[in-house]
């Protein structure tokens, strides 16, 4: 899922279980598609966990002007910086689908 805050989901996909959640969050990146410049900024902050801290994942959201915020993987041979304050925001995600599941009881 990809919302935009605790109250907003921007898009979703389901998928199998089985399946990994990195190439199913490309797909999903790919279906919101490039963001426009917004003012000062050059690309949208985009919050992940670190399922999707993969190679792949982080340039697939790059090219579509957003800015990875994950954390690397405590095994990363060369691990990169990030916003930590910024991350802490992520659980907003973890609070959306509480809400959802709340809501379908």
């Amino acid at each position: 899922m990809v919302s935009a805050n605790d109250r907003i989901a921007v898009e979703f996909m389901l998928s199998a279980g089985q399946l990994h959640d990195a190439p199913q969050g490309r797909l999903l990146l790919e279906t919101i598609g490039t963001q426009k410049y917004q003012h000062n900024f050059k690309s949208v902050p985009l919050l992940m966990d670190r399922a999707y801290e993969d190679d792949d994942t982080r340039y697939t959201a790059q090219q579509l002007y957003f800015t990875p915020v994950v954390p690397p993987k405590k095994n990363r041979r060369k691990p990169w910086e990030y916003d930590k304050e910024l991350y802490k925001r992520r659980n907003e995600v973890e609070r959306l689908f509480r809400r959802i599941l709340v809501l379908r009881t």
